[in-house]
């Protein structure tokens, strides 16, 4: 089973169209990937003890349905791929009747805090990023993983 995260979305979360904003799915994907990197040992006070924490790199939503206050989303993780200190991942947010409302792909690198530069993940944290690989489904690519913005000429 992948992670999922979970929370109801507040009314300020809304635009003047009445469902979440733009910008609130990607705070609802960068808190999912917080709650996750710690569930996978990284919280924020391993990142202290540990010097090292993750950033993110490069991000890429694709929204797919509205979503609006009061219900409750859930956001699943996937890993696509990694290596020694960078990952790439894949987020789904579903609506209480678990259609698929958006999508996240993100790139996140490794760092180590005191160098102030890119570094491998620690080793408790690899292990778990290694294992988190192999327990998901690994056949197939999401539909919007990849994806590139530009107009499509006929």
């Amino acid at each position: 089973e992948l992670f999922e995260y979970q929370r109801t979305v507040p009314k300020s979360w809304l635009d003047y169209n009445g469902h979440m904003n733009d910008g609130q799915y990607s705070r609802a994907f960068s808190d999912a990937g917080l709650v996750w990197l710690a569930y996978l040992g990284l919280s924020e006070s391993k990142v202290k003890e540990l010097s090292y924490t993750i950033f993110t790199l490069e991000n890429h939503i694709v929204y797919l349905n509205e979503v609006f206050a009061g219900e409750e989303i859930t956001i699943k993780v996937r890993i696509h791929d990694y290596d020694e200190k960078r990952m790439h991942a894949f987020m789904t947010l579903y609506n209480p009747k678990d259609e698929k409302c958006a999508t996240y792909e993100v790139m996140y690198m490794g760092m180590d805090t005191k160098a102030g530069r890119p570094g491998p993940f620690p080793e408790k944290f690899e292990q778990a990023v290694k294992e988190y690989y192999e327990s998901q489904d690994n056949s197939g690519k999401p539909a919007e993983m990849g994806r590139t913005i530009g107009i499509r000429r006929k």
